[in-house]
Parts: C-alpha cells; structure tokens; sequence
C-alpha cells in the first residue's frame, strides 16, 4: 500500500526534539512491503493540520499521524481533525473504560477536563490498542485509512508494530517482500566505496543498493524486492555475498543492529582473551564504547582515564623522563601507557592512547588531531601516529574506531597495519 506519514508538534518543528519516530515508522512499513512517499512535519496549528491531513487523504491509500493526541491544551490533533473531515466528536466509551481501570489501578484521579479531551474523538474512531493506556485509533475516510497515533517515541512504537502493521498487511497480501541488509565500514571514504559498488554493477529493478555516512562509519545496505519471498532471498545473499567479497577487511559489522565493539567482543571471547586500556585524549569514550554492549564484562577488564601526566606516572608506570623529553603525546608515552596497562590488568591484550583532540594545544609539530594509539595483542605490541580531521568530538570518535579496528583486523586476519591509515 501506498501512504503518508505526517508529525504533529511544535517541538519538532522548532528543533527541541527530533523526530525519530517517522523514521522509525518509515523503515518499518518499508520492510513490510509498504510504500511511503512522503513524510512531513508540522506545528500544532489547525489550518496546518487540515491542510496536510487533506492533501495527504486525497494522495494516499493510507496515513499515519502521530502527535497531539494527549490531554493539555496543545494537543489539538482531534479538534483540528474533527473539523477538518467534518466529523463531530464523540465520547469513545473505549477510551473512558480505560482511564477508569487505570485510575482504580493507580488510585489517581486526572481533573475532569483532561479525561473529558482524552476520551472525545472523532465519529466513527476505532480504538488501536483496547487494553493499554493510550489512544490511538483507526479511521476510515473517502476510501482511506487513517492511523493516529501517540508522539510519545515507545507508544508509537508499540501501536505502530503491534496494532497499525498487521492490518495494513491484512489489508494488502499481495504486496511484494522486501529484504535489506546492511554493512558497515570503516577504513573506505564514502567516495571510494561508491566507485568500488558501482564496478559492481548489481543495481537491477530488483536490487537497490545505498551508502551513506553514520559517522565515522560508511553504511551500505542492499535492498532486494520481488513478488517471489524466494527469489528475494536469493537475489539477496548473493548480492551480500559480492558485497562482503568485495569490502570483507572493511566491514566491522553487517547487521543493522551489530556494532565494531560487538563484533570484536566475539572474537575476544572467541579467543578467551581479556581487552583493557588506558585512555588520555578520549577520556574513557573506548571503555564506554565497549561496556555499551551486553556481556561485555566476559571481555573487557578495565579502561583507566590517565588524563595528567601524573595520572600516567601513578596508573600506568609511564616514567616521568619519559614525558619530559618526549611529552605525554608522543610514540614513546603511548608505548609505555599500553603496556603499563597489560602488566597491570594482566590481559592478553591492550589498547592505549593519547593525542590532542583540540580546539587548542596544538604545535607546528604536533597540529591538532595528532594522535598516538598503542596495540598490544599475545607477543605483539605496535604503536602508530595518526592525524585526525574534524572537530574535538569527531578527533575522539575516530580514535577510539580506529583503536578498536585496529585490533578486530589484528585477531582476525593478522593485519599488523590499522584500517584508518597512520602517518609517518
């Protein structure tokens, strides 16, 4: 089927929150097959919302609306709806059960007014989720299905997979399947990926194949779609097959929900081996890069901020002759802060780092983005010096893939070079 999908609210057209939950929406009715050709944001204003929910009716087999559906004076969505198709509103006897089972369950009592605007919707609306506490519902206008659906990200999310999926797909069961998946690299630029896809060639009117960057990754997906559910996975695991032959080094994760820092958790755990570090310029971003991951504790051990040159000294072992001649970022510094940190851990491997991540505290000889990462795994330790683009925050994300690359590459294939390249 072929629909809309329109964001109520002035939070979202002023920026203060962003608006995940149409992409989220999007993608969904996407990978079920479902068309949407447009998607709009819009404020809490009656002549907006009329307009756009007009327009959307008479373009469209169905529409989803999200927002404005709640009890203040800014949530006008069902007002603004009502005159717009010219539907009275009415008291959804639904909705008024379940405000009364939720205040007996809570002993809580919301004023009179917020309870009367919760329960008045339009004619002819059909409550989305009987049982639970907010109401989205379903109406059918000119031929057209129209969703409703709370702002509020997980009960969206909730009415959208639960309640507005399966009946769209009840409603189209000759749609075509639609399979996607997704890689994603680090080491390429977003340019050199995009010549290398297309000498390829394996974009046909059934394979669709899209790069873009999530930064400091480059994401690839290839989308198959086709009448036949077979066909589909065929044409997909081959076109995946080329793909991962082609950028297999590159490709730190290959599932849309996977990650570098889970994809190199398993080959740790594979390999029984235990990863700690010590962080100066990313300031514990690596460690809370790692521990993000579930049962990571099985891999990870430690990872010690030494911000200070005291704290390397006291932490790490790092000799303050050392410093002082070489200065904390240096080869020699981030050499002895690796190793400090697997003799104390005792871990089979180790990571380290240290560079100048800006605004200032750069020098003609070590310009801002200058920084050292140290790799030490089983009998082999390797320190390289890289220059970094972009911002403080870009600087410290690049370092911290980098570093994490860096060792996936070296257990996996026994790269003793990094993905992202170093310079003299």
């Amino acid at each position: 089927m072929i629909g809309e999908i329109i964001a109520i609210g002035d939070e979202l057209i002023s920026g203060r929150i962003v608006n995940t939950t149409s992409s989220f929406a999007a993608s969904r009715l996407f990978s079920a097959g479902h068309q949407v050709k447009k998607i709009t944001v819009i404020g809490d204003d009656p002549d907006s919302i009329r307009d756009t929910l007009l327009e959307a009716i008479s373009d469209n087999q169905f529409v989803i609306i999200s927002g404005g559906l709640g009890p203040t004076t800014d949530d006008i969505t069902n007002e603004s709806v009502s005159k717009a198709l010219g539907l009275p509103l009415e008291k959804n006897p639904q909705v008024e059960k379940q405000i009364e089972e939720m205040e007996a369950r809570l002993g809580e009592h919301a004023p009179d007014q917020f309870k009367w605007k919760l329960t008045m919707l339009p004619k002819g609306a059909k409550v989305l989720n009987p049982t639970g506490h907010a109401a989205g519902y379903e109406l059918r206008y000119n031929g057209v299905y129209l969703f409703f659906l709370p702002g509020v990200p997980e009960q969206l999310r909730e009415h959208l997979t639960e309640r507005v999926l399966p009946r769209l797909n009840s409603l189209d069961q000759n749609r075509p399947f639609v399979m996607q998946k997704v890689f994603k690299l680090f080491g390429l630029t977003e340019i050199e990926i995009n010549l290398r896809l297309e000498e390829l060639s394996l974009t046909s009117n059934h394979i669709k194949l899209g790069y873009y960057p999530v930064f400091p990754e480059v994401h690839v997906s290839v989308t198959v779609i086709d009448r036949s559910q077979a066909k589909a996975e065929d044409l997909l695991k081959k076109a995946a097959e080329t793909i991962h032959s082609e950028f297999e080094q590159y490709i730190v994760a290959d599932e849309e929900s996977g990650s570098l820092a889970a994809t190199l958790g398993d080959l740790l755990k594979a390999k029984r081996f235990m990863l700690s570090a010590a962080e100066s310029c990313t300031g514990g971003m690596l460690g809370a890069t790692l521990t993000s991951v579930a049962g990571s504790s099985e891999w990870f051990d430690r990872s010690m901020v030494t911000y200070s040159n005291q704290a390397k000294v006291d932490l790490l072992g790092v000799s303050k002759e050392t410093l002082a001649q070489y200065g904390a970022v240096s080869r020699q510094t981030a050499l002895e802060m690796v190793n400090g940190t697997r003799k104390r851990a005792e871990s089979q491997c180790a990571l380290a780092m240290t560079g100048i991540a800006g605004p200032g505290g750069g020098t003609p000889d070590k310009p801002v983005g200058t920084v050292f990462i140290a790799m030490s795994a089983e009998e082999t330790t390797l320190v390289h010096r890289f220059l970094f683009p972009g911002n403080r925050d870009e600087i410290r994300k690049l370092t911290v893939e980098t570093a994490l690359d860096w060792l996936r590459r070296f257990l996996k294939y026994g790269s003793l070079l990094p993905g992202y390249k170093p310079v003299a």
